[in-house]
C-alpha cells in the first residue's frame, strides 16, 4: 500500500494545533515570462492550497469550498501576488504579474 499524504487532513490537523493557523499545502512551479523590457525572466510560482473551508452562501446554505492563493518570484528578486480564490485558474489570471516588471 502506498504511503500517501492526505493534505486536507494535515492542513486540518495543523490548524487545530495550539498556536497554529493558516496552514497550506504548497506546490511550486517554474516558468519563464517576457518582462516589460523584452528579456526572458525566470519565475518561480508557489500555489497555496488552504484546504476545504465551510462557506455560507447567500441563501444561508453552507458548502465546502477550497481556497487558493499564489506568489510569483522572479530571478531578479521581484515578487507578485494577488487575491485568493476558490479556483487555481482565477488565482493565476488575477495575479499582479506586472509587479515582476
Amino acid at each position: 500500500m502506498p504511503n500517501q499524504i492526505d493534505t486536507d487532513a494535515v492542513i486540518a490537523y495543523l490548524n487545530e494545533m495550539p498556536r497554529m493557523f493558516g496552514a497550506a499545502h504548497v506546490a511550486r512551479f517554474r516558468c519563464y515570462r517576457e518582462a516589460a523590457d523584452g528579456r526572458a525572466q525566470r519565475v518561480t510560482l508557489e500555489i497555496y492550497d488552504e484546504g476545504l473551508m465551510v462557506k455560507q452562501q447567500d441563501d444561508g446554505q453552507e458548502v465546502e469550498v477550497r481556497r487558493y492563493s499564489c506568489v510569483a518570484r522572479s530571478d531578479d528578486g521581484k515578487v507578485a501576488s494577488g487575491n485568493s480564490a476558490d479556483k487555481v485558474s482565477t488565482v493565476l489570471s488575477t495575479l499582479h504579474w506586472w509587479d515582476l516588471d
